[in-house]
């Protein structure tokens, strides 16, 4: 099998694989806030440590203000996705590189910092709906950064050149080809 068949196959495998995260991450979320009452804590608070102080189970209405959050960040992340699975169709046709291709990875790039931004937002409205139930005074609106959610900008910055640089080589690829 030469490397052309193989970049055909593995584009085929991450396409089924990106196309599966995009059926099961709105899912997830829709089960998380469901279920968010009977998860342990430790699940819960992945990223938002703020445990309430009056132990209450969250309402119907902060479930679905809380999953309504969620769809911030996930439409992001659905949105990175989709054109992740388009730029692997790209390659399972054997198309390298075209200028479809340098626009999809900085479209890549920008949701990939926009998810960023979003998900720092949603954890930060999680603790509030967390601590909600709080006697006034001790509840919480906490925003932080992660040192993975740095990582992902600088990702988001570093395909953002990437993409620039191939289109740029394809620029100048398609000149000298019309140049005789």
């Amino acid at each position: 099998m030469d490397n052309l068949s193989k970049i055909k196959q593995l584009s085929k495998i991450f396409n089924f694989l990106i196309s599966f995260l995009l059926v099961m991450t709105p899912i997830y979320y829709f089960f998380y806030w469901v279920f968010i009452n009977y998860l342990p804590s430790r699940l819960i608070s992945v990223n938002t440590p703020s445990m309430p102080l009056v132990a209450d189970v969250l309402s119907i209405k902060l479930q679905i203000i809380g999953f309504m959050a969620s769809l911030f960040p996930v439409s992001a992340l659905m949105y990175l996705l989709l054109n992740v699975r388009r730029l692997f169709a790209f390659y399972e046709k054997g198309i390298f590189f075209s200028s479809g291709q340098s626009g999809i990875l900085k479209k890549n790039a920008i949701a990939l910092v926009l998810w960023v931004v979003l998900q720092i937002v949603y954890e930060s409205a999680k603790s509030v709906i967390f601590s909600v139930n709080n006697p006034v005074g001790h509840r919480i609106c906490q925003v932080d950064v992660h040192p993975a959610q740095i990582t992902a900008l600088l990702a988001g910055g570093v395909i953002f050149i990437i993409a620039w640089v191939m289109d740029q080589a394809r620029i100048i690829k398609e000149e000298n080809e019309l140049t005789v």
